[in-house]
């Protein structure tokens, strides 16, 4: 790999004082080098041989900033990638494949991600503007619902709208986020308090509370089971996890930090971090079993190559885990866990205008649907001409991404198309249609990023990321003050201190 150029790391506010951990674990590290030379220096027949310290599995944030964080304390550090590329679920299109290059996967970089923006500044990534995907300009969106195209100033009246009478204003999603910020009973500014088990009567699902608060099947269907950005649908998700975003998003709003997204793709941050790293990478290198002994762990890849360490970390989603063989077996709940946790199911279709479609029907660019079309989104992504459509993507979450993504490929664009026709002629013939791409069925990802089903939170939120002898855990779906991009990263820093300590 690489050698990435050293610069000073930026203080910024973390939950979690790296310095003054560091400090506390100076001791152990400033020994450690002799500790790892004695294999070189005394014979000992019997002393194990280790290819690396740590091992750490997955090139996503998490393992990237947990096996930077390790070889900067001067540890024996490897990490394994099963695809050929970095950043896990941070994958940004190809210009060749999209114009404007949108975000795949994760998207906004918020003011408070402080340890993603430290990253990006320290490994010379530059932060612009925020692109929107599936959020429209104010102004550029139109509510397709039933079949009827209804202006966001109509919505509040229109006969189509099913929301109780105390929640028809806003988007029709906006009603349920709307119940959710009434009810949130965590205390602000405490980033925790969603695992304390004082709240686990409210992990309950979001279709319970709605009807609840008297909204119709249509109502809950409409803005809880359409289009969301988390889970299938109202009855698998739970209603806490909804509470622990709200106060997310409440604590990066107050950051003063000024976030948005990489120049050139949020993308080019793991490939910074990576190209940083001076350690060996295998990429293309998918990991068959992990097996944890005594004194090391052994890592058998597909191709029947097996490494040994002292330590392993997993960074890969839990779904990805399942395909994995691991000895000896979690257990009890972080076994279930494990075997439970869900993945937001998401796909996308790209495509290229043709025409100007919405200067044809003098209608907004945009869409949000209560079809196969999804929230239909014109982009705009090329900052030398910022009103320009660039390309459009109708992306699809709950159970219409499932759905589409089970057809086959010609018959899943030929339904969307369809969809998408019915609903506006304009798009006749006005779409070249460009890439597709899944979550779902990727068989390292299954799904954009990680949902807490009703109950799941109070059964085994506090014992997913416990280590497992000399096998740790890390990855957004461990996360526990921070989501998204800066959970991966947050959930790394903290698996690399709980190696240190232990080294």
């Amino acid at each position: 790999m690489g050698r990435g150029v050293k610069s000073n790391k930026k203080q910024t506010f973390n939950a979690i004082d790296r310095r003054e951990m560091l400090k506390k674990t100076g001791l152990a590290l400033t020994v450690a080098p002799f500790y790892f030379g004695l294999d070189s220096c005394v014979k000992a027949p019997k002393a194990p041989s280790f290819d690396a310290d740590v091992l750490v599995l997955g090139a996503g944030l998490s393992g990237l900033n947990a096996a930077l964080t390790l070889e900067n304390l001067g540890l024996n550090v490897k990490i394994i990638e099963a695809t050929d590329r970095f950043g896990g679920r941070v994958h940004t299109a190809k210009e060749s494949d999209v114009p404007g290059h949108p975000e795949l996967g994760a998207n906004g970089i918020g003011g408070g991600y402080a340890r993603l923006l430290d990253a990006a500044q320290k490994y010379g990534v530059e932060i612009g503007p925020y692109r929107p995907r599936t959020e429209p300009r104010k102004g550029e969106i139109l509510y397709a619902i039933k079949n009827n195209l209804i202006t966001p100033e109509n919505w509040v009246n229109h006969a189509a709208n099913p929301m109780p009478e105390a929640f028809r204003k806003g988007s029709p999603s906006s009603p349920a986020w709307s119940v959710y910020s009434q009810l949130n009973p965590l205390p602000k500014n405490d980033l925790v308090a969603w695992r304390n088990p004082e709240y686990a009567k409210w992990d309950r699902s979001v279709y319970d509370i709605l009807k609840e608060k008297g909204f119709s099947e249509e109502a809950i269907q409409l803005t809880a089971s359409t289009n969301s950005s988390y889970g299938a649908d109202a009855k698998s998700i739970s209603v806490l996890m909804y509470f622990q975003i709200l106060n997310f998003i409440t604590q990066q709003a107050a950051s003063a930090g000024k976030g948005g997204a990489a120049i050139g793709g949020n993308q080019r941050i793991p490939e910074a971090m990576a190209n940083a790293f001076k350690q060996d990478i295998l990429l293309k290198s998918p990991v068959k079993g992990v097996v944890g002994e005594a004194d090391g762990v052994s890592v058998t890849l597909e191709n029947d190559k097996t490494l040994r360490a002292k330590y392993v970390l997993i960074t890969l989603p839990a779904s990805a885990l399942r395909r994995i063989s691991l000895s000896p077996l979690p257990k009890g709940k972080q076994q279930k866990a494990f075997q439970e946790l869900s993945y937001t199911p998401c796909a996308q279709l790209h495509f290229v205008p043709t025409k100007k479609y919405w200067e044809e029907d003098g209608m907004p660019p945009s869409m949000w649907t209560d079809q196969l079309g999804g929230r239909f989104m014109a982009l705009k992504n090329d900052p030398s001409d910022p009103d320009k459509v660039t390309s459009c993507v109708a992306y699809l979450n709950s159970n219409v991404a499932i759905a589409i993504d089970k057809m086959k490929r010609e018959d899943a664009l030929e339904a969307v198309m369809k969809s998408l026709v019915t609903m506006r002629p304009s798009l006749k013939d006005a779409l070249q249609f460009v890439h597709y791409w899944t979550w779902i069925n990727n068989p390292y990802a299954g799904g954009a990023y990680a949902y807490w089903k009703p109950g799941q939170i109070s059964e085994f939120a506090l014992d997913i990321a416990q280590p497992m002898g000399r096998v740790h855990f890390a990855g957004e779906h461990t996360a526990v003050l921070s989501r998204g991009m800066e959970g991966a990263m947050e959930s790394g820093e903290r698996a690399a201190l709980e190696i240190i300590n232990k080294i």
